[in-house]
């Protein structure tokens, strides 16, 4: 590991997170089986990076009750969405992480960061190396608008401006950055384990 990641790790250890140092996907997928037990209900964000890992169909496995929105009909996703919030574990990612060991998040809806702040006792975020950014909070979102953004746009078939031109545009109607959450500490009374993997995963 570099010293820029074992900077980020010492900075999310300090910030209260559990931190879990691991090299593949597969190795992530492992942990996550061996820590949820069967029949556990088990909220998902809507992250590339949890799915990378194929810990989803591993889960349905141990007759877990799995709620993710993505596939959904529209009209059945806000009630996925607040079940996923109500569950036992929730698994997502974190678009950027600081030097500092700080998780910032974009999102549209807000069903991610609103499980974050307040929701599920016990929250895994499964992050790539290579969502570490050498900076802060302003460094963080600059990468996410430039790097995640654009290639989450055109996965969803968005027509945004960075969707067309890999660059954010001010005047987006069809914005997915309508909410921007940095996660400073563990907030009281929560249990957050990040995943730090070696291998890249998402966006």
């Amino acid at each position: 590991m570099d010293a820029l990641c074992q900077q980020v790790v010492e900075g999310m250890r300090t910030n209260g997170f559990e931190v879990i140092e691991l090299h593949t996907a597969k190795e992530a997928c492992d942990y996550l089986c061996a820590q949820i037990a069967d029949e556990t209900t088990v909220g998902v964000g809507g992250s590339v990076s949890v799915r990378d890992t194929g810990v989803l169909d591993a889960l349905a496995k141990k007759n877990c009750t799995v709620y993710s929105h993505w596939g959904a009909k529209r009209e059945d996703s806000a009630v996925i969405c607040a079940k996923a919030m109500n569950a036992q574990v929730y698994l997502c990612s974190a678009n950027a992480v600081t030097r500092s060991g700080k998780l910032v998040l974009v999102d549209g809806t807000g069903n991610r960061v609103g499980a974050v702040c307040y929701g599920p006792a016990q929250v895994y975020f499964i992050i790539s190396h290579s969502k570490v950014v050498d900076g802060g909070i302003n460094t963080a979102v600059a990468r996410i608008k430039k790097m995640a953004c654009p290639l989450n746009a055109r996965r969803l078939g968005l027509n945004t401006p960075c969707a067309r031109t890999g660059n954010c545009g001010a005047d987006c109607a069809e914005s997915m950055c309508r909410l921007t959450l940095a996660v400073d500490r563990v907030p009281r009374n929560r249990k957050m384990t990040v995943l730090f993997v070696e291998e890249t995963l998402g966006y």
